[in-house]
């Protein structure tokens, strides 16, 4: 869900989501605030690592659905680094980065007939840091069955047709697998962690992803036809509830007043939404930014950002510093007094000093680099943003392939400040702005960082650039690969 799906960020958004707003109310709201992708799971990896998803292996799109996992296991993570400084770790919810799928007769495998779901399954959460893990991986994915830790709790003794629901894909499940049940089931389990940790000296991590409101939209219990609009509108009040039973919770237990909440999401609102409808309705989730899930406009990856911190960040605050998913890393290491070594959190700035009021004279981010589901980069630098496609790089209109038959030029430009929903490409006009923002995605590339510190490695070039714009700029090319 994008920055429009909150209501304290969108006065014209026609829904209420209470809980958060009152986060927003007691905390700091970024209003220009960056998922690392307009996807999913990339995302999650520069929000676990405080690097761009795209050092990584994975170069365009998602993790697969029996592919092995994302995340080195050399490579710091966010529990990690919470676990060294004596944090119990827990994730609750959706994990989708990736796991070592245990072969029959043994070793390690990627393709489904070939796994052994009795065995263990490593390279999940608790490979990365985590003490405990409760979730189904990836909601719209088999296996449809709960796993706890490095097991799964029942036996796939079913099967799940593809097109049982929107984005449902097909494969083995536990009988009676309930769509509807999931996030019900982790708002629970999260506040009975919150609960449980009351009294207890050892400090907690929590990292909650939530299922919703990605498909297959599938609102639980009292939530099912709750707004009368549609599915989907009930599937966001439900993620809200969601957000109340932590923060009941916490206070419950008088554990509100010394926990750092951060809340935000992954990328955009995605199409599924199926915006003619709540825009009949009088819902509106995609009026203030161009695009939406995937892309490299706004829309793609403009999303909510919160940090509600009693004692140490004033109360309904508001923030326009640029930033991104990546920087929770090395805020919460300036939180622990932790000291980050050379070789992680490349690409993450702290917010301690905007979060602690302080007066910024310089933005915190010198740029900050967009990529598209489909792997097109944009960079951004204060006001400026340059878009490396001739589209919307991933699935509003026009996609690549349309663009290009209405030979659109292989460049945007926009001035953010003056034209917020990238209407007017200022390419042809601003040609110095553009080889200063190609100069710094170039160099963004080459430190394998966009911090101060010891030039590092990505894991493979960057592979994505369209080949007209190698030509034009080849020093965004491969340096290892002749022209």
């Amino acid at each position: 869900m994008g920055i429009d799906s909150v209501s304290a960020f969108n006065t014209k958004m026609g829904l209420k989501t209470p809980a958060i707003d009152r986060l927003a109310s007691e905390g700091m709201s970024f209003m220009d605030a960056h998922s690392t992708s307009g996807v999913c799971s990339p995302t999650r990896y520069g929000l676990l690592t405080g690097r761009y998803n795209w050092r990584s292996r994975l170069k365009r799109g998602i993790v697969g659905k029996w592919e092995r996992p994302l995340i080195a296991d050399a490579r710091l993570t966010l529990p990690e680094m919470f676990r060294a400084q004596g944090y119990a770790t827990c994730m609750i919810g959706k994990w989708h980065l990736g796991w070592n799928w245990p072969e029959k007769g043994g070793g390690v495998t990627e393709k489904l007939d070939k796994i052994d779901f009795t065995k263990p399954i490593a390279g999940g959460p608790n490979s990365h840091g985590f003490d405990y893990y409760f979730g189904d991986d990836v909601p719209n994915w088999p296996p449809y069955v709960w796993r706890e830790n490095v097991n799964l709790l029942g036996n796939l003794t079913a099967q799940i047709k593809q097109g049982t629901m929107v984005g449902v894909s097909a494969g083995p499940a536990v009988p009676d697998w309930d769509f509807s049940a999931v996030l019900l089931e982790y708002g629970k389990r999260c506040a009975e962690y919150v609960r449980g940790r009351k009294g207890k000296e050892q400090p907690f991590f929590l990292y909650f992803p939530m299922p919703s409101p990605h498909t297959p939209i599938a609102p639980g219990g009292k939530f099912k036809g709750i707004t009368g609009i549609s599915p989907y509108a009930d599937f966001l009040v439900e993620t809200d509830w969601a957000v109340s039973e932590i923060m009941k919770a916490l206070k419950d237990t008088d554990q509100a007043d010394n926990t750092v909440v951060f809340f935000t999401c992954d990328n955009g609102t995605s199409p599924k939404a199926n915006f003619p409808q709540l825009d009949a309705a009088g819902v509106h989730l995609n009026v203030n930014w161009r695009g939406w899930k995937a892309d490299a406009y706004e829309g793609g990856h403009r999303v909510p950002f919160i940090v509600r911190w009693p004692g140490q960040v004033k109360p309904g605050t508001r923030s326009t510093q640029t930033i991104t998913l990546t920087d929770i890393m090395a805020t919460c290491a300036g939180i622990l007094g932790a000291e980050l070594p050379a070789n992680a959190a490349e690409d993450s700035v702290s917010l301690l000093p905007v979060l602690r009021g302080k007066k910024m004279e310089k933005p915190l981010h010198d740029v900050v680099i967009h990529h598209s589901g489909s792997g097109h980069f944009a960079i951004r630098k204060a006001q400026w943003k340059l878009l490396l496609c001739r589209g919307s790089g991933g699935w509003s209109p026009p996609r690549e392939t349309e663009a290009e038959k209405k030979k659109l030029p292989m460049l945007q430009l926009y001035d953010l400040a003056n034209d917020p929903k990238e209407s007017k490409n200022l390419h042809a006009q601003y040609p110095n702005k553009v080889k200063e923002l190609v100069s710094d995605l170039a160099k963004a590339f080459r430190n394998g960082r966009t911090t101060h510190g010891p030039r590092q490695q990505n894991e493979g070039w960057p592979n994505t650039i369209p080949k007209p714009v190698l030509q034009k700029f080849p020093q965004l090319a491969d340096p290892k690969i002749k022209s």
